[in-house]
């Protein structure tokens, strides 16, 4: 709860939000290879206009939450990975 808003909190039909990043959709390849595994990662998203006079407010965000997240999701599929050949855990 934030600043006791939590009561006027609910999800709105989809498509009827307010929101500037619709979707996020992320598709992985995992490929076997040269003693190692190489690992693809695509991501896809869908923001809807930002209007007039709000865009150098809310367009570095909606550019940068893609980005981070997919940085976010790597790094630790990354530390995953490490710490379980660290482990001697291969599978």
């Amino acid at each position: 709860m934030v600043g006791g808003l939590e009561s006027f909190e609910r999800l709105e039909p989809e498509g009827h939000d307010r929101g500037f990043l619709w979707r996020m959709n992320t598709y992985w390849r995992f490929e076997q290879k040269d003693g190692g595994t190489y690992v693809e990662s695509q991501s896809i998203s869908l923001t809807r206009d930002i209007p007039t006079g709000v865009g150098w407010l809310v367009g570095p965000m909606v550019n940068s939450i893609p980005r981070e997240s997919l940085t976010f999701t790597l790094a630790t599929t990354r530390a995953a990975v490490l710490k379980r050949m660290a482990s001697g855990n291969t599978q």
